[in-house]
């Protein structure tokens, strides 16, 4: 694997049943390497939709581009262990990290009031900013339903 790539893992199932309800042990499902045009990606953060649908939100970086946040997604049906759908820009990051500690606080997660949109939060920093700003972004994936409409 060339050193500029990002390895992570996804151990996650379509739903995780309570421990009574376990027929066998948790299995590895699916894993794999994301990481087009050589750039770095971390912090890695999946959430599933209630099509099983599953989306990613991480931070990016790598020279020409400053630390920012992106989003990544698969089909339900798609190859395992693939993003098959475009990276999206969530957040540019314009200035330079440089003392502060970085992304502790980091979630991709699911709605809970439709299980279909997804909401991203995530830290970059703006042009002369001395302190974190956070970009927050929701998506609905392809295959899980109209919106709501109120």
């Amino acid at each position: 694997m060339p050193a500029r790539a990002a390895r992570f893992a996804l151990r996650i199932r379509t739903r995780l049943p309570l421990p009574s309800q376990l027929p066998r042990a948790l299995e590895l499902v699916q894993q794999g390497t994301y990481a087009p045009g050589g750039f770095f990606r971390w912090m890695a953060s999946p959430a599933m939709d209630r099509a099983g649908n599953l989306g990613i939100g991480y931070s990016f970086g790598g020279t020409p581009h400053l630390a920012g946040q992106r989003f990544a997604a698969r089909l339900a049906g798609d190859p395992p262990g693939q993003l098959t759908l475009a990276e999206t820009v969530l957040a540019v990051g314009e200035a330079a990290q440089n003392a502060m500690r970085w992304e502790d606080y980091t979630q991709t997660a699911t709605d809970p009031t439709d299980d279909c949109t997804i909401w991203n939060v995530g830290d970059y920093v703006k042009k002369d900013a001395t302190a974190y700003s956070t970009g927050i972004g929701a998506f609905r994936l392809p295959g899980c339903g109209e919106p709501s409409r109120p």
